[in-house]
């Protein structure tokens, strides 16, 4: 009866699943031979980029921007490779706790000056300087004293990297890290422009300010508006440059970024309503994308705060959400449900909670024994507020699914709070939210940029979970002497996670893509990565 009721509230939710209710009913048509003759590429992002300082972003919009404006040792490629970008080669001593990189005498700033070891060594010593308060520093973790310096236990300078003279950076590290590459991929690892950053104070990162080593540089940035770069003409491999300008377009609204590319204003999309799948496919065929990408979606608890700080209540309303009528109705079908931290990933297992193998029935069941413990009823029903962002139709309904499964499963009374995104991130990191919408995409292909995510002290733990035994275990994964010892430890780790459940896995994520067919180069990938340096347009039929 419980479930039916459940499945209800949910065919209300999702009934809208025929064309966009605000788009066009069809494709507008596009001049493709000028659009590709002007080599502009216009990609949609699905939020305003909170800064352009590697140190300090922290999502998924702003690092493709940096992506475009900057490059570290190595960069990614979309078919999931890492290859050489500012480093040309490295090597590593056989412990694997001492890289060497050799770095291209070519690197320029943009604006000419050249690029030396020195600017990775200013970079990532500002990154962990306590001063800087970049929610990125705990990245740093596998490099030797990163840790001693982002608690203020060690000057920067402790920091195990050096220069060993203008082309050559040494790091050293605390243990073997085995998705070392692909981490410096990531744009706090990204060198900066000393003279820059000195100059101009907090307003470096403005048009005409800044100063970046990537395939672009940044020409305008209106506020919440278009974001303009062009091609940069010190960029070390130029000629392997195809596009001469990119512009960014944030629109957050799903409906509204789908109507832009309908009417031929952008080439990408970053996402479009799940609502609108089927309807998009039957009129754009294989430009709609859909691919596994690495990413979890979840609530956090604040559990240093009540109510939350009870481990019963927390489970009561775990246990209580069915996750596969919110990715089967809810989602059509396209993500998967999550029941641990850590999406699945190739070698490592999935961690999950021993009562995740309970039927539905079952499930409730011992949600409502846990609600009990809590000191809860329904003569006393929790009352909460669920903090979440604006502009995503796609997690207010799933928050208005969550709440009516709560309502109907243990009686709970929960109301929804919005902010706008900023505010919202803002709040979140400021652990201002008693239970409140989350969500992780990894930096990198491993276990450990999902479970740092309640390491303490990390920028990313809001809810302010601390467990010892879980920091011993990701400590004890750190300096492990090999590959499958660390993995066991990170296992642990994540079973450590489900027995205080500090936060409430929803869904593992797809990317969702509109792209143009004359916009070649793009490949899914988990990562979800696709630089514009390797983005090119052509109406040929080739790749």
């Amino acid at each position: 009866m419980r479930a039916v009721a459940v499945l209800a509230c949910l065919g209300l939710l999702s009934a809208c699943n025929s064309a966009p209710q605000s788009a066009p009913a069809a494709a507008a048509p596009v001049d493709v031979a000028q659009r590709v003759a002007s080599r502009h590429l216009r990609r949609q992002l699905d939020a305003p980029p909170a800064t352009l300082d590697p140190a300090l972003s922290t999502d998924v919009a702003t690092q493709r921007l940096l992506d475009d404006l900057f490059e570290g040792l190595t960069r990614p490629q979309a078919d999931g490779a890492v290859v050489p970008a500012v480093a040309l080669s490295w090597e590593h001593s056989e412990d694997g706790l001492s890289w060497t990189f050799h770095l291209d005498p070519a690197a320029r700033w943009s604006n000419g000056d050249p690029l030396v070891a020195g600017d990775f060594v200013y970079a990532w010593r500002h990154v962990v300087d306590p001063a800087t308060a970049s929610q990125s520093a705990q990245q740093f973790a596998p490099i030797v004293n990163a840790l001693q310096v982002t608690a203020g236990k060690l000057a920067p300078e402790q920091l195990g990297v050096r220069a060993i003279d203008s082309h050559t950076l040494q790091v050293r590290l605390v243990g073997p890290t085995p998705y070392l590459l692909y981490l410096l991929t990531n744009s706090y690892f990204f060198p900066l422009h000393q003279a820059t950053l000195e100059k101009y104070g907090a307003s470096w990162t403005r048009p005409g300010n800044l100063v970046s080593n990537g395939a672009f540089v940044l020409e305008e940035q209106r506020i919440n508006g278009a974001i303009q770069l062009r091609r940069n003409a010190h960029y070390r491999e130029a000629q392997a440059v195809q596009l001469e300008r990119v512009t960014y377009f944030p629109v957050i609204d799903r409906s509204a970024a789908t109507s832009r590319y309908l009417a031929g204003d952008v080439d990408v999309t970053d996402i479009f309503g799940l609502e609108d799948v089927d309807w998009l496919r039957e009129q754009l065929g294989s430009q709609v994308k859909l691919e596994p990408y690495f990413g979890t979606a979840l609530l956090g608890y604040h559990v240093g705060r009540a109510p939350f700080d009870s481990r019963a209540l927390r489970l009561a309303l775990s246990m209580s959400v069915d996750r596969e009528v919110i990715t089967g109705k809810l989602m059509h079908g396209l993500y998967l449900p999550a029941y641990n931290l850590v999406p699945p990933l190739g070698g490592y297992p999935q961690v999950l909670p021993d009562w995740a193998k309970l039927s539905q029935a079952g499930r409730h069941a011992l949600a409502r024994q846990w609600y009990a413990q809590a000191g809860y009823s329904q003569r006393h029903p929790l009352k909460v507020e669920l903090s979440l962002p604006t502009g995503g139709t796609d997690t207010r309904r799933m928050a208005e699914a969550i709440a009516a499964m709560w309502r109907t499963n243990l009686g709970a009374e929960v109301t929804l709070g919005t902010q706008e995104w900023r505010v919202h991130q803002q709040n979140r990191r400021l652990s201002l939210y008693a239970l409140f919408w989350d969500a992780w995409i990894a930096d990198y292909p491993d276990p450990l940029t999902f479970l740092q995510m309640f390491q303490r002290g990390s920028g990313q733990n809001n809810g302010k979970y601390e467990q010892p035994r879980y920091e011993q275990l990701l400590d004890a994964a750190t300096r492990a002497g090999n590959e499958a010892q660390r993995l066991r430890d990170y296992a642990q780790a994540e079973q450590q996670l489900n027995d205080d459940a500090p936060f409430l896995p929803i869904y593992f994520y797809q990317s969702r893509h509109l792209v143009r067919p004359y916009v070649k180069g793009w490949v899914g990938n988990v990562m979800d990565r696709n630089l514009s340096r390797d983005l090119h347009l052509d109406a040929g039929q080739g790749p």
